[in-house]
């Protein structure tokens, strides 16, 4: 702030009062240094923005910075609500994380009626806010059209958003080659993969290349049959399947999708057929597969969030960063090894 004083001829309080669009410093004072602000490089940190605001409140103790939890579902509170357990897990992993880490939360719906990106982006700054966390999208391709420099932003989920930002997912190619192992080990040997064609290109096939990568280079094993539609998978598909490829076993993408279907056609699970999912809602639950933790996607996305709010970083990142978090493997009720 002392450069920008000295550049433009000015003391630092009233640099301080320009920059935050004051009315006691002229508009052609403001706008000068504005330009000694850019030219500069110079950004208020906006930690020290905020601490400083509540100082200057009379009476008002110290208030925590606050993040923006923004709702990318196309249905209202379709986070909070979703139908997918590990979805909500990444809300409540975030929200606990954000108040261990001494931060306010505040929860945003981006598709709000009538608001433009743009307003969006203007209803937050005038808040205050600096740091965004961008919700899982049921969208397999969303574009955001937020004005980056004013925030530090990082996303969940692994679903298709452009530009590109930092983001936090599940390691959706290890869990296709768990699962591959798992089911090799457990004997099963004509597994079916449903694809369900617009889902897998939008996460770049990686549960469709993990198990088709981890099956392969199995002993004894043959090709997967590729099985893939356009929409989800429907009863009259699944039957067609079961009778011209008779698999041992069905590996799901969504929590109990094909289980639901072989239910209602009167298959016994996991009599006739056993089922994975790459899904699995929770640890010591029914059914067999891959856990992926949401509570560590948020966790892991706020804290790679507040990283980058502390350091000031703004602004669409030059080189996004990907985390990755670990999935677990739960035995469930859905597959029976010992009737292999």
């Amino acid at each position: 702030m002392r450069d920008v004083a000295g550049r433009a001829k000015v003391s630092t309080s009233t640099v301080s009062l320009a920059l935050r669009n004051s009315p006691l410093v002229a508009e052609e004072t403001r706008a000068r240094i504005r330009a000694v602000a850019d030219t500069l490089r110079y950004k208020t940190h906006p930690l020290v923005a905020a601490h400083m605001r509540s100082r200057r409140k009379p009476n008002a103790g110290a208030s925590a910075p606050v993040l923006a939890i923004v709702d990318t579902q196309r249905r209202r509170h379709g986070w909070r609500d979703n139908r997918t357990f590990m979805v909500r897990q990444m809300l409540a992993g975030a929200k606990a994380r954000a108040a261990e880490r001494g931060y306010e939360t505040r929860e945003f719906w981006l598709h709000e009626p009538g608001l433009s990106h743009a307003r969006f982006s203007e209803m937050l700054h005038a808040r205050g806010i600096h740091g965004v966390l961008m919700g899982p999208s049921g969208d397999l391709q969303l574009e955001l059209e937020l004005t980056w420099e004013w925030f530090s932003v990082v996303r969940l989920g692994s679903a298709r958003v452009t530009p590109a930002l930092h983001r936090v997912v599940a390691d959706q190619f290890h869990a296709g080659m768990l699962a591959a192992q798992k089911a090799y080990e457990a004997g099963f040997r004509r597994p079916l993969l449903p694809v369900r064609e617009a889902f897998s290109v939008a996460h770049d096939r990686r549960f469709e290349g993990g198990f088709r990568t981890g099956w392969s280079n199995l002993p004894g094993t043959r090709a997967v049959p590729r099985t893939v539609t356009e929409g989800f998978l429907d009863a009259a598909t699944l039957t067609r399947w079961m009778r011209e490829y008779r698999p041992d076993v069905i590996v799901d993408s969504d929590e109990r999708h094909v289980l639901d279907l072989l239910a209602a056609g009167g298959w016994r699970v996991p009599e006739e057929v056993g089922v994975i999912s790459l899904c699995v809602d929770r640890q010591g639950g029914p059914l067999s597969g891959c856990v992926q933790n949401g509570g560590a996607m948020g966790l892991a996305g706020i804290d790679q969030l507040v990283s980058l709010v502390e350091r000031n970083e703004t602004g669409l990142p030059v080189a996004p960063v990907t985390l990755a978090t670990n999935v677990a493997w739960n035995d469930g009720t859905t597959v029976a090894i010992g009737l292999r």
